[in-house]
């Protein structure tokens, strides 16, 4: 499944035929250095390198990330006695559940290192693929004879998948094995629990953010009921985004003191998981 995905969104002279699984934890090379965690790390009998990451929230900073996970994987191949001429390619592929860009046709992006003065010289060796997904459902244009849309409804709408016919199951294997594995029936307790737990932080998270910008959207609307009704709009919008920013930030350098989770929780009056899910996303990436 995972190298029809990637042979199906990356721009690869030849196709992936066989992967092997490395650590997702790619250790800093200075004992005070940003430790990061990608969902996938992998690499081919060619001995290119995958990157797979995932991400439903946005997240500031993320396209940095990305560019630092791709260049330590790309200059960790290099052992004392290698030559630079042995190097090969690092791909990095990025599922965004969220826009990135304001261009609302374009929801793949390719990235390589070219020369400014002619967009045809180009160098291959790190290459970063952004795809925003909700640009591409609002576009409405699925062809599933294309390996890439196939993959891209099953992480937008598998459940459209339920109308293929039997020959078109067995016509499109890897997807049906992908389906398989969205059923809960096929999943442990642990796994299951897991699950939950992650897709209830991810609703925490933006239901705090929510009540935190309505907060000081009321703040704004009393003082704006004196002072005038347009500015204290203005105000309480300002205000709403200041106040979730300042606890957000509150409880990022909670985290970073050495508080633990229960504690974090305990004093900013957050749920555990949503504390788990701010430690897993700002402080181990």
């Amino acid at each position: 499944m995972l190298m029809s995905l990637l042979n199906s969104f990356l721009p690869l002279p030849n196709p992936i035929a066989e992967i092997q699984y490395l650590n997702p934890e790619i250790i800093p090379d200075k004992t005070d250095g940003k430790n990061s965690i990608v969902d996938v790390h992998c690499v081919d009998k060619h001995g290119r390198s995958f990157i797979v990451e995932m991400q439903v929230a946005r997240q500031s900073g993320f396209t940095k990330r990305i560019l630092m996970n791709t260049a330590k994987v790309y200059s960790r191949q290099f052992s004392k006695n290698d030559q630079y001429s042995h190097a090969q390619p690092v791909y990095s592929l990025n599922l965004l559940d969220h826009r990135l860009k304001p261009n609302e046709n374009q929801w793949y992006h390719h990235y390589t290192f070219s020369n400014r003065h002619d967009h045809n010289d180009y160098m291959e060796e790190m290459q970063i693929i952004l795809v925003e997904l909700p640009k591409w459902r609002k576009l409405n244009k699925f062809d599933i004879s294309k390996t890439q849309d196939r993959w891209l409804m099953y992480f937008t709408q598998p459940t459209l998948f339920e109308r293929l016919t039997p020959e078109e199951y067995a016509r499109y294997s890897e997807i049906c094995e992908a389906l398989e594995s969205l059923e809960s029936k096929n999943l442990t307790p642990e796994q299951i629990r897991g699950y939950e737990l992650y897709v209830d932080s991810i609703r925490q998270y933006h239901t705090t953010m929510s009540i935190e910008r309505e907060e000081g959207r009321e703040e704004g609307r009393e003082e704006g009921r004196e002072e005038g009704r347009e500015e204290g709009r203005e105000e309480g919008r300002e205000e709403g985004i200041q106040v979730g920013a300042k606890k957000l930030e509150s409880t990022l350098s909670d985290l970073k003191s050495g508080l633990t989770i229960d504690e974090v929780a305990a004093k900013q009056n957050f749920d555990r998981s949503y504390i788990e899910f701010l430690y897993q996303q700002f402080i181990l990436k």
